[in-house]
């Protein structure tokens, strides 16, 4: 197993944000004597460059915003007063406020040499007084600018003022003429209007053209209506419609509102009616004799011949009233058509009407509109000839002139803030460039970004004095213990393409990340799990499990390779059940030259089917050749990285020496992890199941103990 094929999953972006946020702030604990040695450093610059700088006078004077005389004359000058605070201390500051002070200092006091001056201009707050400042190398001449500075800002301001009125009374007068002349165009064309048109005839004529055309539309409504019916209906329901009509009519209706009625008590719709009423009188009659007569009875044959004659004259007497009731719809279609044609000639009448007297409108309403106009602007040439007497605007005056000038050291405070300021902005930059330069991995995330390789296990970092002790049975350090239980289950159910890793060796890319210890409780855990386990201290340089230990053993590993004494006797056992130590005997100065020879394979196959595991604690990995010598006789090795420690760089170094040399390296162990990052949340589900626990074997072994 030379490298994984395939990348980690990577951490949300908010895990690794909080986890650079943490390396910011383990670096900046690391290295604050630099962010506090270029603070000094700032402060110290910026009191010198003060210190350096001559002497400054400051002279301070306040104008005041008076109040405001409201006219109501028309518009005057006025200033937009959203902005106008804002406005006036720029106004102030201009450089041609500047520049005519320094000229009328000039002009008046010609024996002073102008100096460079720094003008601040501010407002009170809550309060329409304006504070300004002036500071200088020269405290007469300091004096005489801010005095002439607030005097020529009042001359501005003046003449601006001026310059507005004369500029605003040209062009209102301007203007009055223009509109003066249109006045009088507008009025000779009313009067030219007036005389050919009678405009009091006109009205009237239009309002009677108006009415007289409504009721025309009326009576053509009216005739349109009883044209269509005649039209529609036949003869007996124009005549039934003429009788409800003429019973429902008011008596005081006029004979105009019934014009047109299709019915008539005399004329052919008359006998048409009195045939129809005498033919159902015979019919009945003849009914009521038919029920005791014959049909040849001779009173209901004369009945019979007198229907007969009724019928043929209602034939005679209803062609004639159909024949009056089309002459009477013809009728009706002429005096539509004469009442379209008055339409016609009324609605152009009245038109004609309304357009002269829009006219007239028209032109009334251009010479009051040019009239209202004049007056206005004869009443603002008014207002603006008062305002030039009487100044209705804002008035700002000096309310204190400017005071003899003090001795000041400007800006100090301003100084140093920029001093400490730059200094921390240095600081700073030189931290994030060391922390560029820094490769080292403060936690797993940024393991992942560097390297491929998987993560057998993370051990936490434990604060602790002195000497680290070992993992126990009932190990009071829950997240440590179970960090080592982590390592060794996935030693135990890790995927192999081949038989399961018996030997193991554990080493580091450099000295004190921890290797020593990491081999002496991994094997530790293999043993409590109950498996036969041998540790044996391959560092034959500097190993320290002895001392771990409490080892009295003078004889170990190097005696073994030199082939001075059996494996077994040297082979001690320790405080943990099924857990044997080979300690590292005599220090060696080439070790790497007996670990190649065929006397360490010889060692390592008979020990093999006498343990179920075998730890070798190795020295690091680019300290020595040791390693990388016995690294392809075992199983496999697991490389341990101290985090916040070991350089990114040298790690890869070492894991290349390993892979050039075809060693097995299934994974990676982190050492001294920091578990209060993010991205190490299941510790705390540890800690709270691994004291829950506790509590409940605790409460189980009080509730077995005898009361007495």
């Amino acid at each position: 197993m030379n490298a994984p094929a395939e990348r980690p999953l990577v951490a949300p972006w908010s895990t690794a944000f909080i986890t650079r946020m943490y390396r910011y702030k383990s670096l900046l604990l690391r290295r604050w004597w630099i962010v506090l040695l270029t603070i000094s450093c700032g402060l110290v610059l910026e009191a010198w460059l003060i210190f350096q700088t001559p002497p400054s006078f400051q002279s301070t004077g306040k104008m005041m915003l008076a109040g405001k005389l409201n006219m109501n004359q028309g518009p005057v000058y006025s200033e937009d007063n959203v902005n106008f605070y804002g406005t006036q201390i720029q106004l102030m500051q201009s450089a041609e406020v500047r520049r005519g002070a320094a000229e009328l200092v000039r002009s008046t006091h010609p024996d002073l040499s102008p100096v460079p001056i720094e003008l601040s201009v501010a407002q009170r707050p809550r309060t329409s007084i304006f504070e300004l400042q002036a500071i200088g190398s020269s405290p007469e001449y300091t004096q005489l600018y801010l005095s002439a500075v607030m005097q020529k800002y009042l001359d501005f301001k003046r003449g601006m003022r001026e310059g507005q009125t004369q500029t605003f009374t040209t062009g209102i007068t301007e203007h009055l003429i223009q509109v003066e002349k249109d006045l009088r165009t507008a009025e000779d064309e009313m009067l030219e209007f007036q005389k050919e048109n009678n405009i009091g005839f006109i009205q009237e004529e239009g309002n009677s053209a108006a009415q007289y055309l409504v009721k025309l539309n009326q009576d053509f409504a009216r005739l349109k209506t009883e044209y269509e019916l005649l039209q529609k209906l036949d003869l007996d329901q124009n005549l039934d419609r003429g009788e409800k009509t003429k019973t429902e009519a008011s008596p005081g209706a006029s004979p105009t509102d019934q014009a047109g009625m299709p019915f008539s008590d005399v004329g052919p719709e008359g006998d048409y009616l009195k045939a129809k009423q005498q033919v159902q009188l015979l019919k009945a009659e003849r009914d009521t004799l038919s029920q005791d007569l014959r049909p040849r009875h001779p009173k209901i044959i004369k009945l019979n011949d007198e229907i007969s004659k009724q019928e043929k004259l209602i034939a005679v007497f209803r062609a004639d009233a159909v024949e009056k009731l089309e002459t009477r719809r013809k009728s009706i279609g002429k005096q539509m058509e004469n009442l379209q044609s008055n339409i016609k000639e009324w609605e152009t009448k009245a038109l004609d009407l309304s357009q002269r007297l829009a006219q007239f409108n028209r032109i009334k309403g251009k010479m009051d509109r040019t009239k209202q106009l004049y007056d206005r602007l004869t009443n603002d040439l008014k207002a603006v000839d008062v305002s030039q007497v009487v100044d209705a605007g804002d008035q700002i005056s000096i309310m204190e002139p400017a005071t003899p000038p003090v001795s000041v050291r400007p800006g100090l405070i301003k100084s140093l803030l920029l001093g400490f300021g730059g200094g921390a902005v240095a600081g700073i930059l030189i931290l994030l460039v060391l922390d560029r330069i820094d490769d080292r991995m403060a936690s797993y995330g940024e393991f992942q970004r560097h390297f491929l390789e998987n993560v057998v296990g993370q051990i936490p970092k434990e604060k602790a004095k002195g000497k680290m002790p070992l993992l126990q049975a009932e190990d009071p350090r829950h997240i440590f213990a179970e960090s080592y239980r982590n390592i060794r289950s996935s030693i135990l159910f890790m995927s192999y393409e081949g038989p399961r890793p018996k030997t193991i060796l554990v080493t580091s890319a450099i000295p004190n990340e921890g290797k020593s210890t990491v081999s002496a409780n991994l094997a530790i855990a293999l043993a409590l799990s109950g498996a036969r386990v041998l540790l044996i201290d391959g560092d034959l340089r500097r190993g320290t499990l002895r001392e771990q230990f409490n080892s009295n053993s003078r004889l170990g590993f190097s005696e073994v390779l030199r082939q001075e004494v059996p494996w077994s006797e040297v082979v001690m056992p320790t405080a943990y059940h099924s857990l044997s130590l080979l300690t590292r005997g005599k220090p060696l100065t080439q070790p790497s030259e007996h670990l190649l020879r065929d006397s360490t394979d010889q060692f390592l196959k008979e020990i093999y089917h006498q343990y179920d595991y075998i730890i070798i604690d190795s020295s690091p990995v680019l300290a020595a050749d040791d390693t990388t010598s016995l690294a392809p006789k075992v199983d496999a090795t697991l490389l341990v990285v101290r985090l916040s420690h070991t350089s990114a760089r040298l790690t890869k170094k070492a894991l290349e020496l390993l892979y050039s040399r075809q060693v097995n390296v299934p994974g990676i162990i982190l050492n001294f992890v920091d578990t209060s990052l993010p991205e190490y949340y299941y510790y705390q589900y540890s800690e709270y199941y691994n004291r829950s626990v506790a509590v409940l074997e605790s409460e189980a072994t009080a509730q077995r103990q005898p009361t007495r």
